[in-house]
């Protein structure tokens, strides 16, 4: 019982501390912070230890506080779309959830402001899914730690595999394939409009993407990845 309340303060405090990290990135350059993507990262760690009925109502919550803040700042839900708290719940559970060791969805996201409100969701979306080619490399970069096969990277291999990802970027970006909205509000601020945006994209699409990266030069690396990729 004891062990069951710490996972669940831990839960807790994690969840409003990316939670509110979030909102004051979007704001300020509406992108994610490679700090910020470590954290969610060592936060699925803790978090796939609750049940999914705790996980899912202990992100609904926090969602609703959050919800709350962002309706004072003005912001509201999208035409067509659920209210703040939901778009924001199921955010928050997809950014966390695992398929093995890595993701099952990555997930990208990003605001823009301009005149019209669909000038600005286009510009928004583009961002975010550039905002994905970046968390791609924060995945890859904790596999290494959650591996516990034989497929360790050395300290060289994981410097090598990040500046090939640093590298190609804008080859991640082209090669991503379809993204789905998960997350989208807006706001009217001196006389424009700003949207935010979350994407998604399938955690199975982004690891062939990765694969992609690695030429015959670095066959042996692409199979180390490639087995670290297959782990349960």
């Amino acid at each position: 019982m004891k062990r069951l309340l710490l996972l669940l303060v831990l839960s807790l405090t994690m969840g409003q501390l990316t939670v509110n990290a979030q909102t004051k990135e979007f704001a300020k350059e509406g992108k994610t912070t490679l700090k910020e993507h470590k954290l969610v990262v060592k936060e699925r760690k803790e978090l796939a230890k609750l049940t999914e009925k705790q996980f899912k109502g202990q992100m609904l919550k926090e969602a609703k506080k959050q919800a709350k803040a962002l309706k004072r700042e003005g912001w509201k839900p999208a035409p067509g779309t659920m209210p703040i708290e939901n778009q924001l719940s199921e955010y928050y559970i997809q950014l966390h959830e695992l398929d093995g060791r890595f993701p099952k969805y990555i997930m990208g996201r990003a605001s823009a402001k301009a005149s019209t409100y669909g000038v600005a969701r286009k510009q928004a979306v583009a961002r975010a899914r550039v905002d994905i080619a970046s968390s791609l490399q924060a995945e890859v970069a904790s596999l290494n730690e959650m591996t516990e096969g034989n497929t360790e990277l050395s300290n060289g291999e994981v410097e090598t595999m990040a500046k090939m990802l640093e590298t190609s970027q804008t080859l991640v970006q082209q090669s991503i394939g379809r993204t789905n909205v998960v997350y989208e509000i807006f706001r009217e601020v001196d006389g424009k409009t700003e949207v935010q945006v979350a994407v998604n994209y399938d955690g199975n699409a982004a690891k062939s993407t990765l694969l992609k990266l690695f030429d015959e030069d670095s066959a042996e690396l692409r199979a180390k990845l490639q087995k670290m990729l297959e782990e349960k």
